[in-house]
């Protein structure tokens, strides 16, 4: 009987052979390289802004062979790739790129971007909104839900880059040992639960700062990158353990020497092209920085000195300045918006006659619409502003005739946070300042 067995078995396993002989076994396993469609402008894209210059493969179509079959994932939105992998590019290779060069991203960037629809739930509770393989591979999560107008969004999809591309740093070369010295005690697998929510006062940046050294080194990076240089201030300024700050800024010290020495990246400068990157498709918020009662009260504008403000507004500078230089020589040198009410700003304009230094204010009222935008309209001028006002028409016909928004800008070395105001319906006319208290 079991003779017969093996052989009933032997023939039946021919029996499925020859059938099989009919079929085209030459052809491609969907999923294995047998998948074929029309190549559309997003992979002309991403090609042309991430294969083609830094060898990244950005895959957005599902292939289950990428995903972790246990968790219950559904595909990113095809409309989402291109805008979310825009701020990627503006807020994280351009950075690097611009700070250091190309061949640095290149080199070290990860070379496969896997984007995901949903987040990915973890058993404890938690989500993950990226994860990073051997500094090759980064999967992000998520993607249905980005919105560029949403900053605190980019910023969580930034956050998580940045904190991975740290990884990579760090794992190529590693920081001082110095780093894991100042919060030793500080370190719980456990950073997750309730008690781990005091980790602020603990000398830590986030609360999954607490997790590890490594973990803590790269949340320094993200944060300080994501935030920029104005939140991350307000953040630390908003911590009233001083020991605790004292911590942090020991740390952001190791982090900044680290990058400059190890890859001459100069983190400060860093910071600000990630900001510039991150607003120009998130804008941040200036008012939450300038304003009456704020960090900032005012803004000093030099055009005389400083370059890079739009063409028609230093057209109505210029003749505001060749009309008053007429009246018996006065030559503006600068002006200021200075917030002196909640409601109010005044426009300082200071300029030399005769030798002597002169400040003549105009004071406007600021109406705000539902928008944002600001309009000025003039309450009261004083003395010197009465006696001049003909002259500088040119710039304060600017300032009354059109809606403004305020926008950040950066000077062409990212050394420098301007704040400034540009045209509500049309942002190439601006003009920006340094902020003061």
């Amino acid at each position: 009987m079991k003779k017969i067995n093996i052989i009933l078995s032997a023939l039946a396993i021919i029996s499925l052979v020859s059938c099989k002989k009919t079929e085209d076994l030459d052809r491609e396993i969907v999923g294995l390289g047998g998948d074929t469609w029309v190549k559309t402008p997003l992979d002309t894209w991403l090609n042309t802004n991430f294969t083609k210059p830094y060898n990244i493969d950005v895959k957005y179509r599902w292939d289950g062979t990428e995903y972790d079959n246990s968790k219950t994932l559904v595909p990113p939105s095809v409309d989402k790739v291109q805008p979310l992998m825009e701020l990627v590019k503006s807020a994280w290779i351009d950075a690097y790129a611009g700070e250091v060069n190309p061949t640095f991203v290149k080199t070290y960037a990860p070379k496969n971007y896997v984007l995901v629809g949903s987040v990915s739930y973890n058993t404890n509770g938690s989500y993950t909104l990226g994860e990073a393989e051997g500094g090759m591979k980064v999967t992000l999560y998520n993607v249905n839900n980005f919105n560029t107008t949403d900053r605190s969004v980019s910023k969580r999809i930034l956050k998580t880059i940045h904190h991975e591309f740290g990884h990579i740093l760090h794992q190529n070369i590693q920081y001082p040992v110095d780093f894991a010295m100042i919060t030793p005690s500080g370190y719980t697998a456990d950073w997750n639960s309730t008690a781990g929510a005091d980790y602020a006062s603990k000398g830590f940046i986030t609360q999954y700062a607490q997790a590890s050294p490594n973990e803590d080194f790269v949340e320094m990076i993200a944060i300080m990158l994501t935030e920029g240089k104005l939140a991350y201030e307000a953040l630390l300024a908003s911590n009233t353990n001083a020991t605790a700050v004292a911590a942090i800024r020991a740390k952001e010290a190791i982090v900044v020497a680290y990058l400059k020495s190890v890859w001459n990246v100069n983190v400060y400068t860093l910071q600000n092209r990630v900001q510039a990157g991150l607003n120009s498709k998130s804008p941040d918020n200036v008012g939450a920085y300038l304003g009456f009662g704020k960090t900032y009260t005012s803004v000093l504008v030099t055009p005389n000195t400083t370059t890079g403000m739009s063409a028609d507004f230093m057209a109505a500078y210029d003749a505001a300045k060749t009309a008053l230089n007429g009246n018996g020589g006065r030559a503006i040198n600068n002006f200021s918006l200075i917030h002196s009410t909640a409601s109010q700003v005044v426009l300082r304009v200071n300029y030399t006659f005769s030798g002597t230094v002169y400040n003549a204010n105009f004071t406007y009222n600021v109406a705000t619409n539902t928008a944002g935008n600001i309009t000025l309209t003039l309450a009261s001028t004083d003395a010197l502003a009465t006696s001049i006002a003909s002259y500088i028409a040119p710039l304060t016909n600017y300032l009354t005739q059109n809606q403004f928004a305020y926008r950040f800008f950066y000077s062409g070395d990212f050394k420098t946070i301007y704040a400034g105001l540009a045209k509500a319906n049309d942002s190439s006319s601006y003009f920006f300042g340094t902020m003061g208290i």
